[in-house]
């Protein structure tokens, strides 16, 4: 088969369980097995291959309500809770018939689970990126912020049914990311015992302990800026100077040390 049709394979298969805006290009070219620069040579942009599939006004309008749904999704799930929310909610919520969740999606669960996925994957690429020959063992650290914060700006729903699901844990969020978030731990993990052995960090480390404490100190930046903007405190602490001060913490400790 040539790179067009394959293109064409893999782009119909996304558009149908993604819906034309949370598709990328980067998604269609993955599946498809070809470059980035594949879909710009034969289609010219997205957009164009998703005309040369579905040129029809129909096809524009179903997507039209995916995309209603999984907007209204993610503001309800965000704001309530998986459990605390239901499908004739959601279908409200976008003005949309009650059967739409089930034709577009299955169901609730598998809805939830397309939410998850996302922001979900800027942690596999954070774990890939982090596990690249060279990346030196503080910069893994400052790689997993640099993730999460996108996760947080790109994905902005995404803490709030993080929180709920701290609160009111569900199978569906358990079985999707327990895989992943042992992945960073990992991943974290092995980057402590790259520094120790190079001598930089200390060789008594619990390294599991220690790569959760590390994740815990830049998810709580987030915490505590949501806790600040519900109660309208203004705060001086941003993003950067947090950062700087929980790195140099984590790296150094706050005990006073020893001069000479």
């Amino acid at each position: 088969m040539e790179k067009r049709d394959e293109i064409l394979k893999a782009a119909k298969k996304i558009f149908e369980e993604k819906g034309y805006r949370d598709t990328s290009v980067r998604d269609i070219c993955r599946a498809a097995h070809v470059s980035v620069s594949a879909v710009s040579y034969y289609f010219g942009s997205k957009a164009e291959l998703h005309r040369a599939l579905f040129p029809d006004a129909e096809a524009e309008r179903s997507y039209g309500r995916r995309d209603l749904i999984v907007e209204a999704a993610k503001k309800l799930f965000s704001q309530k809770g998986y459990s605390n929310v239901s499908t004739r909610e959601i279908c409200k919520e976008a003005g949309v018939n009650s059967a739409a969740i089930s034709y577009y999606f299955g169901g609730k669960k598998e809805l939830y689970k397309e939410i998850l996925e996302q922001p979900s994957e800027l942690l596999t690429e954070f774990a890939e990126k982090a596990s690249a020959e060279g990346v030196a063992p503080e910069e893994v650290l400052k790689l997993f912020w640099e993730y999460v914060s996108r996760i947080m700006k790109e994905y902005s729903y995404s803490f709030p049914i993080f929180m709920w699901e701290m609160i009111h844990p569900t199978q569906v969020f358990y079985k999707e990311e327990e895989s992943r978030f042992g992945m960073v731990v990992a991943v974290i993990s092995a980057a402590l015992e790259e520094g120790a052995e190079a001598g930089d960090f200390r060789d008594d480390l619990a390294l599991t302990e220690t790569s959760a404490a590390w994740v815990g100190m830049v998810i709580y930046y987030y915490l505590l800026d949501e806790i600040r903007r519900r109660s309208d405190n203004e705060g001086k602490v941003t993003e950067d100077t947090y950062a700087a001060a929980a790195l140099d913490v984590f790296l150094n400790g706050v005990k006073k040390r020893e001069k000479g």
